[in-house]
């Protein structure tokens, strides 16, 4: 995913940013942190389990964006769902693969369906393209 970075934070090293999935707050995975006002493209690691999630209709709201509480908000469309013993399921997020470990009621996600869930923790590893 490419994203542009907004603001730099060296305590936790915390990037605000935005792309054209939306705009989000994540910590910073890379080896030196990124230039304010630079861009860079990530791969995005929810690193905790989603213990709640609900299903959305499609909509033209962004992928990822943080609410009028401050909590953020990641939107997907299901693309697999682990197996008996996989807490892993695929989500397409903008237009980028994120794979996140789902708790409890995975085996009623429905591929193509859209999900959405808070999670206090996201984490940004910078690549080279």
């Amino acid at each position: 995913m490419r994203i542009f970075v907004n603001r730099v934070g060296e305590e936790r090293r915390g990037v605000a940013f935005r792309c054209d999935a939306g705009v989000g707050m994540a910590r910073w995975m890379g080896s030196e942190l990124p230039i304010q006002g630079s861009t860079a493209y990530v791969e995005l690691n929810v690193p905790d389990p989603v213990v709640e999630w609900q299903r959305v209709a499609p909509t033209v709201r962004y992928d990822i964006d943080v609410d009028e509480d401050g909590c953020l908000w990641i939107r997907g469309e299901v693309l697999t769902v682990g197996g008996p013993g996989d807490p892993v399921v695929t989500l397409r997020v903008g237009t980028d693969v994120v794979m996140i470990e789902v708790g409890t009621g995975r085996e009623t996600l429905v591929v193509g369906e859209r999900i959405a869930f808070t999670t206090l923790a996201l984490e940004v590893y910078p690549y080279d393209v």
